[in-house]
C-alpha cells in the first residue's frame, strides 16, 4: 500500500515523442501556452503509461498529468493533479487521483490523493537475513486515501499534519507461512492514521531540485479513538540535499530514518525497496520495526533532453534503534536515464537499473526524479 504513486508513470516512448518540439502522440491532448507574461501557464497531457519495478514488472494503462503553473510575479510553486489506472504483468491493479495546491507566495499546500487497488506483494519475512527462498504472496484489496496540509511558519519553514486512511482485506497465500504466522493485520483491516510534523523547504524546484535542500521530520499515530484497528506509531526523517556541479550537473544527497513502536500492521512497518530510495530491491524485499537509508545521486545531462544519473547508498534494518548499525549492511547502487518532457517545469521520464545485495536488482521506469 505504500508504493509511491510516481512510480506508475508516463512511459518512455510517449517521453520520447513529447520531448520533440515537432511532434505529439496520438494519444496526446495539449492545452497551448498562454503567452501573456502576466498570466500563468498550464498543461494537460493524457499519455500511455508504462512503468516497472521489481515487485509489479511491467505496468501499463494510461496516465492523465496536468501542471498549472501561476504567473511569474505570483511566485507560486505550480499546482499538479494525475489520474491514472494500471494494470501490471503480476495480476496487480491499481486506480488512482491526487493532487497538490499551493497559495500565493506558497504560504500554503493541499494535497490528497484517493487509490483503489488490487495488490499481490511479495513477503520474504521479518529482519535483514529472510532467504529468497522464504518469499511468499499476499494480496491486499481495498482503497487508501490521504489529505495533506501544509502551512508556512516562517520562511521555509512549515507545519504539516496528514489524515490517512487505508480500508483493505488481505488475503495470505494459501500455502505460506504468513497465514499462520501470527503477524499484527494479516486479515487486513482499517488505518485511520494522524501525522504531524514539521519540514523545512528552500529547492528550487518541485521536480528536479538543482539546489537547496528538504528536511522533514514527522510523527504518525493510528488509535483506536480514530476508528484505526491498530494501534502504533510512525517516527519518520526524510533530509535531502542539492548543489549544481560545474556545467549543469547536479549531485543529490538524502538520508532516511522510519522507527515504528506499538502494533503495527506487518506491511506498514519500516521497509526496504522501491523506486525512491534502495533501489535494486523488491518493496519489502527486507522490512523490520526500524529502517535506515542514504542515497547519493548524479545527475548530468548527455544531449538535448536526454540526462544520466549515476547512484549508489546503503540501508540497514533492525528490531530496536540500538541495533541499527549491527546487523548486514544492504547496499544499492546502479545508472539511469532522463528523458526530458518539459525543460521549464523540469518534468521528465526516468529509466533506472538498480543492483543490491545477494543478486538483487531491479529495473524502474517512473517520472520525475527519484527524490
Amino acid at each position: 500500500m505504500t508504493c509511491s504513486i510516481r512510480i506508475l508513470a508516463l512511459s518512455a516512448v510517449a517521453g520520447l515523442a513529447v520531448a520533440s518540439p515537432m511532434t505529439r502522440p496520438l494519444t496526446a491532448q495539449t492545452v497551448p501556452v498562454v503567452r501573456d507574461s502576466t498570466l500563468g501557464r498550464h498543461r494537460i497531457q493524457v499519455l500511455p503509461a508504462l512503468g516497472s519495478a521489481p515487485e509489479t514488472g511491467l505496468q501499463y494503462g494510461i496516465t492523465s498529468f496536468a501542471v498549472f503553473e501561476r504567473p511569474p510575479m505570483a511566485r507560486t510553486r505550480p499546482a499538479t493533479a494525475m489520474a491514472y489506472a494500471i494494470r501490471t504483468a503480476k495480476s496487480q491493479t491499481r486506480i488512482g487521483i491526487e493532487g497538490e495546491h499551493w497559495s500565493t507566495g506558497n504560504d500554503r499546500r493541499l494535497a490528497g490523493t484517493l487509490v483503489w487497488q488490487e495488490y499481490p506483494l511479495p513477503f520474504y519475512g521479518i529482519g535483514d537475513r529472510t532467504p529468497e527462498t522464504a518469499k511468499e504472496i499476499f494480496s491486499p484489496r481495498g482503497i487508501e486515501a490521504t489529505a495533506t496540509v501544509q502551512q508556512r511558519l516562517a520562511r521555509s519553514l512549515y507545519g504539516l499534519s496528514t489524515l490517512r486512511i487505508i480500508d483493505q482485506t488481505i488475503t495470505p497465500d494459501s500455502t505460506g507461512a504468513l497465514r499462520v504466522s501470527g503477524l499484527t493485520g494479516v486479515n487486513g483491516g482499517r488505518i485511520v492514521e494522524l501525522t504531524l510534523g514539521a519540514l523545512d523547504d528552500t529547492r528550487d524546484n518541485l521536480f528536479a531540485p538543482a539546489a537547496g535542500h528538504l528536511v522533514q521530520l514527522s510523527y504518525g499515530r493510528g488509535l483506536d479513538g480514530l476508528g484505526s484497528d491498530f494501534d502504533y506509531g510512525r517516527i519518520r526523517l526524510d533530509a535531502r540535499a542539492y548543489r549544481a556541479m560545474g556545467g549543469s550537473g547536479v549531485l543529490a544527497g538524502q538520508v532516511v530514518a522510519v522507527g515504528m513502536d506499538g502494533a503495527a500492521p506487518f506491511d506498514g512497518i519500516a521497509m526496504v525497496g522501491g523506486g525512491d530510495i534502495m533501489r535494486g530491491y523488491a518493496r519489502g524485499r527486507y522490512r523490520d520495526s526500524w529502517f535506515t537509508g542514504a542515497q547519493a545521486e548524479y545527475r548530468t545531462p548527455m544531449r538535448r533532453r536526454v540526462g544520466a544519473v549515476l547512484f549508489g547508498g546503503a540501508g540497514f534494518v533492525a528490531p530496536r534503534l540500538g541495533a541499527l548499525f549491527d546487523g548486514q549492511v544492504l547496499p544499492t547502487y546502479g545508472a539511469g536515464l532522463r528523458v526530458g518532457l518539459d525543460a521549464t517545469q523540469r518534468t521528465a521520464v526516468r529509466m533506472d537499473y538498480g543492483r543490491g545485495r545477494a543478486g538483487n536488482s531491479g529495473l524502474y521506469i517512473g517520472f520525475n526524479q527519484a527524490f
